[in-house]
């Protein structure tokens, strides 16, 4: 069986691009899109093809078999979401699937499998035929919060600039999404570009204005159940702005409260059917091991009861400001009292 190499390791490695099949398969985009950079820096240019375009006659074209329509010579080719394809095939396609990857291809085929196998996947067709004939398997799993900070400090370094340990751990709160981090570690670079060093307010000042908390913050203080936290982070990032400013940020916290709140009664009911967070986790917006963990935490504090009046007083929240037209400011304040006091 073919060895399982991570993207994060890829930089090490030279691609074999000759004709064959290569496999990168996880949950986390960011890596296969690094995948597909050091494809494009090797080849110049690849065919991409989405999954559910791509039937078997299509993929007889993108390994190479000739057809009547086919022409000659050798192509790359990926195939984004691939599983995507493969779930659609129904029982006697994928046993011609099977026959047709046993067989000698001229192209470079890549199916690009966006989320996490487990071992019994691997054990069922087509999947274990796919990784049987593979000459490179690479994984693009989601990476864990050291792994995260790993990747930010290796970046600074690369560039010559010194950050003190609180920007790692600034950046790891505030950005859960890799492409977004990336964009962000990509300006601060620019910005350190010339002194080489960083600080910790520079980095608040640049990513998210002048503001010491984010709204994050609010979430993560409230949904642990802390009043005076709630209240000490609502109030700072209150400082500085406008009444117009104040009411849009109170409308904004409104949602990212109702929208963590339904994701957690979503959740009480699918862990009720049997169903493990891990195994949706990515579908509600959970992309590190470090938010299931706390998204763990936050099922245990609020039950489902606890949730429904949330849900009440989220809704006589939103009568108060848009059609009582209450101060917004006041009204939340008021709110965060009476559902964690």
């Amino acid at each position: 069986m073919v060895e399982e190499i991570p993207i994060t390791q890829l930089s090490k490695k030279k691609l074999d691009l000759q004709k064959g099949i290569i496999v990168v398969y996880g949950a986390e985009e960011y890596l296969h899109k690094f995948f597909l950079q050091k494809l494009k820096k090797e080849v110049g240019n690849y065919n991409l093809y989405h999954g559910e375009d791509v039937d078997l006659d299509k993929l007889v074209e993108l390994m190479g078999e000739r057809t009547l329509f086919s022409g000659g010579g050798r192509a790359i080719n990926v195939l984004w979401q691939a599983e995507k394809f493969l779930s659609k095939l129904r029982k006697k396609q994928k046993e011609k699937l099977v026959r047709l990857l046993q067989r000698d291809i001229s192209n470079l085929l890549v199916f690009s499998i966006t989320f996490d196998l487990k071992k019994s996947d691997w054990n069922r067709e087509p999947y274990k035929t796919l990784k049987g004939v593979a000459k490179a398997v690479f994984t693009a799993k989601s990476l864990n919060r050291n792994q995260i900070a790993a990747l930010i400090r290796k970046k600074f370094q690369k560039e010559g600039i010194e950050v003190p340990k609180e920007v790692i751990e600034y950046l790891l709160e505030n950005f859960t999404d890799l492409v977004m981090l990336k964009n962000e570690l990509e300006k601060l670079i620019t910005y350190a570009a010339d002194r080489k060093t960083l600080t910790l307010e520079e980095v608040k000042a640049l990513t998210f204005g002048s503001r010491s908390y984010t709204p994050f913050d609010l979430q993560r203080v409230f949904f642990a159940g802390d009043l005076s936290e709630s209240l000490k982070v609502f109030r700072h990032l209150l400082e500085g702005l406008t009444s117009y400013e104040q009411t849009t940020l109170v409308l904004q916290l409104q949602g990212l409260i109702l929208s963590t709140a339904n994701k957690l009664l979503l959740s009480h009911e699918r862990v009720k059917n049997g169903e493990k967070l891990e195994t949706f986790a990515r579908e509600i917006g959970l992309y590190y091991p470090f938010q299931v963990a706390q998204f763990k935490n936050w099922l245990q504090l609020w039950d489902e009861k606890k949730l429904v009046n949330l849900l009440r007083s989220l809704y006589k929240l939103d009568t108060d400001i848009k059609l009582r037209f209450l101060p917004a400011v006041d009204s939340f304040r008021r709110f965060l009292i009476e559902v964690l006091g």
